[in-house]
């Protein structure tokens, strides 16, 4: 959990769905390079927010995280697994990456980082049990939190829905 003395970079880097929290106090400067530096509290005061504001916050921060803490893993249809596994035929993992648009998408890797942890999909094909390794990373894990990723024939693309 998060306390006023921690830098918005920390939180933001550690805890990325604080953001719309903080900026619905009215800190848009989250992804400013001062941030980087300042505390919650700092920031706070900045932008003309009292003591007793400042404390709401961290309440409210904090109970954003715990939510995101308690919701669900990503979870994986078996239409998902099932093209998971067409997709990257011939190598070991399939990686979650994300890209500059906040989008996600998977592609084809035979060796993992060491930020990166594997998560098993299973599925079925055919009555057969099918399964795959996923790796991501804890910020990767955190922002799919809550959501079921599944494929769909007629856009021939992965979906994803927050629970």
């Amino acid at each position: 959990m998060i306390t006023k003395k921690d830098t918005l970079g920390d939180i933001m880097t550690n805890y990325p769905e604080a953001a719309p929290v903080l900026a619905q106090a009215g800190l848009h400067c989250i992804g400013c390079h001062v941030s980087v530096y300042e505390t919650l509290e700092e920031g706070c005061q900045a932008h003309g927010l009292n003591p007793k504001e400042i404390d709401q916050l961290v309440i409210e921060v904090n109970k954003k995280i715990k939510e995101f803490e308690s919701a669900p893993k990503v979870a994986f249809s078996q239409n998902a697994v099932t093209k998971l596994l067409e997709r990257v035929k011939g190598k070991k993992y399939v990686r979650i990456v994300n890209n500059l648009m906040g989008e996600f998408d998977f592609v084809g890797a035979n060796t993992k980082t060491a930020e990166e942890f594997i998560t098993t999909v299973e599925g079925s094909k055919s009555k057969k049990k099918i399964s795959v390794d996923v790796l991501m990373d804890k910020r990767t894990e955190k922002g799919l939190r809550g959501v079921i990723i599944d494929y769909d024939p007629k856009e021939k693309d992965f979906t994803a829905k927050r629970v």
